[in-house]
């Protein structure tokens, strides 16, 4: 019976590929209550800022249509009808993407980011802008749906 030797290097890569795929799928699966901060960075490599919101919903100022904010990710939830789905946004390492969601409920954003980032919201209209230092692709899930709304490309 003829044997069939399988190279080494390609084993190890494929056993590496199917542990990271399992890492990242676990992490969706966290709770709240064990994931890292949402408002405070847990280092020098992202950032998530709430900005205030007028009693009206309407962000305060300085608004998008004002200033140059950089890139916008724009986010509507009516309850389980998520949007966009998997908007591709190009940014710069460091460069701030403003976060705005639209939400008929309360609930949180997921960004696959190093490390790992949370952007809560509340009913209403919420306001972040989020800051993603390391390069690579990033994704940004609706914690509850698991819809991803946008794949960033972080240069």
């Amino acid at each position: 019976m003829p044997s069939f030797h399988r190279p080494f290097g390609r084993t190890c890569a494929t056993a590496a590929a199917t542990v990271t795929l399992a890492l990242a799928l676990a992490a969706c699966g966290s709770t709240a209550e064990d994931a890292a901060p949402t408002a405070e960075p847990t280092d020098a490599t992202t950032s998530v800022t709430p900005s205030a919101a007028t009693s009206s919903g309407a962000p305060a100022s300085p608004t998008p249509e004002s200033t140059d904010l950089g890139p916008l990710l724009t986010v509507d939830i009516n309850g389980k009808d998520v949007s966009p789905n998997a908007e591709e946004i190009d940014l710069g390492a460091g460069e701030k993407l403003l976060v705005e969601v639209d939400s008929d409920r309360a609930g949180e954003l997921h960004v696959h980011s190093a490390p790992e980032q949370f952007i809560e919201f509340a009913a209403g209209a919420t306001n972040t802008e989020l800051v993603v230092n390391t390069p690579g692709t990033v994704e940004v899930e609706d914690h509850e749906t698991s819809a991803v709304v946008a794949i960033i490309e972080v240069r």
